[in-house]
Protein backbone atom coordinates (compact mmCIF):
# COMPACT_ATOMS: atom_id res chain seq x y z
CA UNK A 1 0.00 0.00 0.00
CA UNK A 2 2.92 2.64 0.82
CA UNK A 3 4.81 1.54 -2.35
CA UNK A 4 0.98 2.38 -4.24
CA UNK A 5 1.03 5.71 -2.42
CA UNK A 6 4.97 6.54 -3.89
CA UNK A 7 4.03 5.54 -7.01
CA UNK A 8 1.14 7.83 -7.00
CA UNK A 9 2.87 10.88 -6.00
CA UNK A 10 5.77 9.90 -8.12
CA UNK A 11 3.19 9.84 -11.06
CA UNK A 12 2.16 12.96 -9.75
CA UNK A 13 5.09 15.06 -9.49
CA UNK A 14 6.08 14.06 -12.77
CA UNK A 15 3.11 15.53 -14.40
CA UNK A 16 3.21 18.86 -12.18
CA UNK A 17 7.19 18.95 -13.75
CA UNK A 18 5.81 18.43 -17.24
CA UNK A 19 3.22 20.89 -16.87
CA UNK A 20 5.36 23.51 -15.61
CA UNK A 21 8.39 23.13 -18.04
CA UNK A 22 5.95 23.44 -21.13
CA UNK A 23 4.51 26.89 -19.31
CA UNK A 24 8.02 27.92 -19.28
CA UNK A 25 8.58 27.13 -22.88
CA UNK A 26 5.44 28.63 -23.72
CA UNK A 27 5.75 32.10 -22.06
CA UNK A 28 9.42 32.44 -23.25
CA UNK A 29 7.98 30.99 -26.94
CA UNK A 30 5.25 34.15 -26.58
CA UNK A 31 7.68 36.68 -25.13
CA UNK A 32 9.91 36.11 -28.50
CA UNK A 33 6.70 36.14 -30.68
CA UNK A 34 5.54 39.86 -29.00
CA UNK A 35 8.73 41.11 -28.46
CA UNK A 36 8.48 42.98 -31.94
CA UNK A 37 5.64 44.82 -30.22
CA UNK A 38 6.61 45.57 -27.02
CA UNK A 39 6.85 49.68 -27.51
CA UNK A 40 3.41 49.64 -28.29
CA UNK A 41 2.61 48.57 -24.55
CA UNK A 42 5.25 50.73 -22.89
CA UNK A 43 3.54 53.97 -21.50
CA UNK A 44 6.26 56.68 -21.63
CA UNK A 45 6.52 58.15 -17.84
CA UNK A 46 5.47 62.07 -17.37
CA UNK A 47 8.33 63.90 -15.58
CA UNK A 48 7.28 64.77 -11.97
CA UNK A 49 5.50 68.15 -11.61
CA UNK A 50 7.51 70.43 -9.29
CA UNK A 51 5.04 73.22 -7.51
CA UNK A 52 5.73 76.17 -5.25
CA UNK A 53 4.23 74.04 -2.39
CA UNK A 54 6.28 70.99 -2.81
CA UNK A 55 9.43 73.24 -3.11
CA UNK A 56 8.54 74.57 0.24
CA UNK A 57 8.15 71.00 1.99
CA UNK A 58 11.73 70.30 0.38
CA UNK A 59 13.25 73.16 2.40
CA UNK A 60 11.13 72.42 5.69
CA UNK A 61 12.16 69.01 4.97
CA UNK A 62 16.19 70.25 5.07
CA UNK A 63 16.31 72.70 7.93
CA UNK A 64 14.36 69.60 9.82
CA UNK A 65 16.85 67.46 9.11
CA UNK A 66 19.65 69.71 9.85
CA UNK A 67 18.74 70.56 13.18
CA UNK A 68 18.34 67.02 14.04
CA UNK A 69 21.76 66.28 13.30
CA UNK A 70 23.02 69.35 15.01
CA UNK A 71 21.21 68.62 18.27
CA UNK A 72 22.09 64.84 17.77
CA UNK A 73 25.73 65.74 17.80
CA UNK A 74 25.58 68.24 20.54
CA UNK A 75 23.67 65.98 22.82
CA UNK A 76 26.83 64.78 24.63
Amino acid sequence: MIIDGFKLMVIGMGYVMLFLSIMVVVILLVAKALKPFAHLLEEKAAPPRRTPAAAADNKNLVAAAIAAVHMHRNRK
